[in-house]
């Protein structure tokens, strides 16, 4: 049987362009060629999938997550991941980056360990037909206690070299982004040393005035962690970290886009602000996504849903229920942007953080072959992992 795939497509989006009436062709894992239809000759024996109707777009990518489908990610299980993974298949992600909350060291360098190594054997020991984690991201323990939302104070650690060096060992070449509160005492030492090691630094869970925010900024952070939540807030006269994520295009900016996390306004004074290039859409998905309303675990504790929100003891807000399908549509609806302008939130804009632009979050020669067609409300008809369907619709 021939190794090449062709995608029919109504509209491609790229998503730097929109190509209309178009194929997608693939050999093995990887785009060979993207046009319109009648520019590329599709090989006889090729498999073809047709969404003449439909939409193709770049798979999404998920920097920001902690579970889905009753899964917590901190259960560091084969099992755990592959769950996840499959949940976010079904919602157009094709890539993800398991993401830690704060507990015992113990506890989070042994989830880190594991999730390293199935991280590492992933495609060849692990075979899943799901979204591929692409590395370890750390919400944790470097937070300010003061804006550590549902994370437990009793595990917040000051900003440590040491501590760090633990974390990256245990990740044994995964880790990927570090969430850090830059004012406190230290977090610019391990700033410095993450970003030694080839690691994002987003400044996140953080009271920073504007001028420590700067001051990261210049020392090497790139990255703002879910933007206006467990920050300190906006003044006029005190602006703190959220003026400057909102005027540094130095600095790209997460976004919970629930309409619970950040109201519409705020959402749309973001996009004003940094421009669709500059904003990435994530979920702070928790085990409780795509699971009905009830108790879920999260680390070491557990969170009470409650009509799809998310809290946990005292009513704090913690994580989200949401997928990057709707978080794509709601973006798009609160900000008035074309859909096909929206995407590069959740596909290129991720991609260029990770430094993964030639081979993912884009349709082009050369590219893994991660997309997904959707219908004309840009809902998800299919998903393609390394070029093969991962829904089977």
């Amino acid at each position: 049987m021939s190794s090449t795939v062709a995608i029919l497509a109504g509209t491609i989006y790229t998503p730097k362009e929109c190509i209309e009436q178009g194929v997608i062709l693939i050999e093995g894992s990887r785009v060979t060629r993207v046009g319109r239809r009648k520019q590329i000759k599709i090989p006889p024996k090729a498999r073809v999938f047709d969404y003449r109707e439909r939409i193709a777009a770049p798979g999404f990518i998920d920097l920001h997550i902690h579970g889905a489908f009753g899964r917590d990610l901190m259960e560091g299980t084969e099992d755990a991941v592959a769950a996840v993974a499959t949940h976010l298949a079904r919602h157009g992600t094709t890539s993800f980056l398991p993401t830690t909350v704060t507990a015992s060291l113990e506890r989070t360098v042994e989830a880190v360990r594991r999730l390293s190594q199935i991280i590492r054997s992933w495609g060849s020991s692990v075979k899943i037909r799901g979204a591929e984690p692409l590395g370890i991201h750390f919400e944790g323990p470097f937070l300010n206690p003061e804006k550590r939302g549902v994370h437990p104070a009793a595990h917040i650690q000051r900003p440590s070299t040491e501590v760090l060096e633990r974390l990256v060992e245990a990740a044994d070449g995964t880790a990927r982004v570090l969430t850090l509160a830059p004012e406190l005492e230290g977090a610019l030492e391990v700033l410095e040393a993450a970003r030694s090691r080839g690691i994002c630094v987003g400044m996140g869970h953080s009271n920073a005035t504007c001028e420590e925010a700067e001051r990261a900024i210049l020392a090497g952070a790139t990255h703002a962690i879910h933007t206006y939540n467990a920050m300190r807030p906006f003044l006029h006269r005190d602006p703190g970290i959220i003026g400057t994520v909102l005027t540094d295009d130095r600095i790209s900016a997460e976004l919970i886009c629930d309409g619970v996390h950040v109201d519409p306004t705020a959402v749309r004074l973001l996009a004003k602000s940094k421009g669709a290039g500059r904003i990435i859409l994530v979920t702070d998905g928790l085990s409780c996504t795509g699971m009905p309303d009830g108790s879920y675990p999260l680390g070491e504790f557990t969170v009470e849903v409650t009509g799809g929100i998310c809290r946990a003891s005292g009513g704090v807000l913690a994580g989200s229920t949401l997928t990057l399908d709707a978080a794509l549509r709601n973006f798009s609806r609160f900000t008035g942007l074309a859909y096909s302008k929206c995407l590069p939130c959740a596909t290129l804009n991720p991609a260029k953080l990770l430094g993964l632009e030639k081979k993912k979050g884009k349709i082009a020669p050369g590219a893994d072959a991660d997309l997904v067609v959707l219908d004309a409300s840009h809902s998800v008809v299919e998903t393609f992992v390394g070029g093969q369907p991962a829904i089977g619709r």
